[in-house]
C-alpha cells in the first residue's frame, strides 16, 4: 500500500522529466523505468541461471525470458523471491524520481553530464562496498540500486547519446577510472532551432536538430527544473537544447524545439521516433550493469552474493561425486605459519567425514604443494582416501624466505591432472612468483571446466589481480565438501577455511579491513553531497530573481 501511495504521489507531482515511471502512468507500448528494470533483470537472471545454475545445454537455444520463466515454474518459491527483489528495486527506481526529478544532474539534464556521472560512480562504489559487507543489507541494496539506475537510465532518454551512437550502450558510464565524452562548453551552441508546432513535429521537423553529435554530449534545459536556459552569444536560431514538451516553456526560447526522447508522444516528446531505441540502451545498459564483464555486479560481487542479491539461489557443485577428482593446491612455506596447521586439520576432516559415510567418493584425490625454491613442490595422486589424509598429516613447512612463491607450478601441476568438471581448492598467503605460467593456468582450467575455491590471507599478497582472472575463467561457485548438508558449514571457524566463493578469504580480519569498508561508503557520501552542492553553487549563480527556488539534492518536488 505504502508503495501504492508513493507511486501516486510520483504521478500526481510528474512533468516529463523521464521515462514514465510504469507502464500505467505512460502510453501503452511506451518503455517505462519499471518496464525497463523488471526486463533487464529477467535478462540478468536469465545469465545467471544458465551460468550458475543450470548449466549445459537445457537453455542453450531459449530466449532469456523464457529461461527464468521456465525456471520458476520449477519452484515457484523462488518466483516469489525474485518477484521481491524486482518490486523493491523499481521501488527505489520510482522513489529517486518522486524525489530527485526536479534535480538536473539527476536527471541528465542541463548539460549536468559530468556531476550526474560523478553521482553514478559514488552510488556504484555504494552498492559495491555494502554488498560486500559481512552482514549485508540487501534491501537497503536493492533499494539504492534502484536510485542508481533511475539516473543511468535518464541517460539513453534526455541526452544526445542515443542520435550519436543508436542503441549502444555507453561503456564509460558511472564506471571509475572510465573518461567519459565530454560535455558541449558553455559558449558552444548545441542545438539549432526548428519548427515547433505540433503537426510539425508528427513529421520529425526536429530530427536533426542538435549540432554537436560525434563531438560532444549535450541535454536539454527545462524550465520547471530551476536553472535558466543561458542566452549565450549563439547565432540567430542557434543555442542550449531544450528539453521540450508541452510543459517546457523552455521550448520556445533559442534554440526552440527539444530533445528528450522519454515517450513516444510527439507533444511530449520531440524526438519521439527515438524512444524505442533509447528504451532498448536503456534496457542493454541496466543489463550490463547487473552481468556485464569485470563491472556488472556478478563479476564484482561473484556469484554467491550476486544471487543472493537478486534472490536466486547458487547450485552447489559435489565435489565429492564419482568420476570427480578431489584437489588441493597448499602453500607449504614457512609465512603460513599457525594457519597451517589449521589446514591440514580441515582439510583431513573433510576427506575424513566422506570415507566414514561410505556412500560417495570422488574417483581421486589430488595432493600439489608449493613453496620457493620451486625444487620443493610436490605433486601427488592417490584412489585410497586414507593415503591422502596421511600425506596431508605429514606436511612439513619448509622454503619461502620471501613474499612470492611458484603458486602457478603448483596449480599447474594439479590441472593437468584433474579431472573435468572438478574441484579445486586453493590455500596460499602469497602473489606468484612464477607469472609466466598464468596464461596456461588459465587456459587449462577453462578448459577443463574445474570449480575452484581460494583462501587467501597474510600481507604476503596482493590476492585480487591474478584470483579475479582465474575466477573469471572457471567456474568458482559454491563447492560442497560434505554429505551431510546440514553440516556444510558447522561453525564460524569453518565458515573461515572453506567458505563458498568470496573475492578474498582470511582466517582473520585485517585490523583496518572494517575501518577501509565505512571510509569507502563516507568518501561515496561526500561525493554525492560535494556534487550536490555543484549543482546548488550552478542553480544558485544561474537563478533570475523572483524564481522559485530549485529541489535540492534532500528535498522533494512538490
Amino acid at each position: 500500500m505504502a508503495m501504492y501511495v508513493l507511486l501516486c504521489l510520483a504521478l500526481a507531482i510528474r512533468g516529463v522529466f523521464s521515462f514514465f515511471p510504469t507502464q500505467e502512468s505512460g502510453k501503452f507500448g511506451d518503455y517505462s523505468h519499471q518496464s525497463i528494470t523488471e526486463r533487464a533483470l529477467y535478462e540478468s537472471a536469465a545469465v545467471f541461471i544458465r551460468t550458475y545454475i543450470i548449466t549445459g545445454n537445457k537453455y542453450a537455444s531459449r530466449s532469456p525470458i523464457n529461461v527464468t520463466e521456465d525456471f520458476f515454474r520449477g519452484d515457484r518459491s523462488y518466483e516469489a523471491v525474485f518477484g521481491t527483489v524486482v518490486e523493491t528495486m523499481v521501488w527505489g527506481n520510482n522513489n529517486a524520481q518522486r524525489m530527485y526529478a526536479g534535480v538536473p544532474m539527476r536527471t541528465m539534464n542541463a548539460e549536468m553530464i559530468f556531476a550526474g556521472n560523478l553521482l553514478l560512480q559514488s552510488l556504484r562504489d555504494q552498492i559495491v562496498v555494502l554488498s560486500l559487507s559481512p552482514t549485508p543489507d540487501w534491501n537497503n541494496v536493492r533499494k539504492l540500486i534502484g536510485e542508481y539506475l533511475f539516473t543511468a537510465q535518464m541517460f539513453y532518454s534526455n541526452t544526445n547519446w542515443v542520435e550519436t551512437f543508436g542503441n549502444a550502450t555507453c561503456q564509460e558510464l558511472g564506471i571509475r577510472g572510465r573518461s567519459l565524452m565530454p560535455t558541449a562548453p558553455p559558449d558552444v551552441a548545441a542545438c539549432a532551432g526548428c519548427t515547433y508546432s505540433h503537426p510539425q513535429i508528427d513529421k520529425h521537423s526536429c530530427e536533426n536538430n542538435i549540432l554537436v553529435n560525434g563531438q560532444y554530449l549535450t541535454s536539454g534545459y527545462l524550465s520547471t527544473q530551476g536553472i535558466p536556459k543561458p542566452a549565450g552569444n549563439f547565432s540567430i536560431g542557434l543555442g542550449k537544447c531544450s528539453h521540450g514538451g508541452k510543459d517546457d516553456a523552455f521550448s520556445a526560447v533559442n534554440a526552440i524545439g527539444g530533445i528528450n526522447k522519454e515517450t513516444s508522444d510527439s507533444s511530449l516528446s520531440p524526438h519521439f521516433f527515438l524512444h524505442h531505441t533509447a528504451g532498448e540502451a536503456a534496457v542493454s545498459a541496466t543489463v550490463q550493469f547487473f552481468v556485464g564483464e569485470v563491472t556488472g555486479l556478478l563479476d564484482q560481487l561473484g556469484p554467491r552474493l550476486f544471487g543472493e542479491l537478486i534472490g536466486l539461489p547458487v547450485a552447489c557443485k559435489d565435489c565429492l561425486k564419482p568420476g570427480l577428482s578431489l584437489a588441493y593446491v597448499i602453500d607449504t612455506s614457512l609465512s603460513m605459519s599457525i594457519d597451517f596447521e589449521q589446514i591440514k586439520s580441515k582439510v583431513t576432516e573433510t576427506i575424513q567425514s566422506s570415507l566414514l559415510e561410505n556412500k560417495t567418493m570422488p574417483s581421486d584425490f589430488i595432493l600439489s604443494t608449493f613453496s620457493d625454491p620451486v625444487s620443493l613442490n610436490t605433486i601427488r595422486n592417490t584412489t585410497d582416501g586414507y593415503e591422502m589424509i596421511s600425506w596431508i598429516r605429514d606436511l612439513k613447512q619448509e622454503g619461502g624466505g620471501d613474499c612470492p612463491e611458484y603458486s602457478f607450478n603448483g596449480l599447474l601441476a594439479a590441472l593437468r591432472i584433474i579431472r573435468p568438471g572438478s574441484c579445486l581448492f586453493y590455500y596460499s598467503d602469497a602473489d606468484p612468483k612464477d607469472p609466466e605460467l598464468e596464461h596456461e593456468v588459465l587456459q587449462v582450467a577453462a578448459q577443463k571446466q574445474i570449480h575452484i575455491a581460494f583462501l587467501i590471507k597474510g600481507t604476503c599478497n596482493t590476492g585480487i589481480p591474478f584470483l579475479a582472472r582465474l575466477e573469471n575463467a572457471t567456474k568458482a561457485t559454491c563447492l560442497k565438501q560434505t554429505l551431510d548438508k546440514a553440516r556444510n558449514i558447522r561453525s564460524a571457524e569453518d565458515r573461515m577455511i572453506h567458505q563458498a566463493w568470496s573475492k578474498l578469504h582470511s582466517f582473520q580480519k585485517a585490523p583496518d579491513s572494517g575501518n577501509h569498508k565505512s571510509t569507502v561508503v563516507l568518501v561515496g557520501m561526500g561525493v554525492v553531497f560535494l556534487v550536490s552542492l555543484m549543482a546548488a553553487v550552478v542553480i544558485h549563480t544561474h537563478r533570475t530573481p523572483g524564481k522559485r527556488p530549485p529541489a535540492t539534492e534532500h528535498s522533494q518536488v512538490s
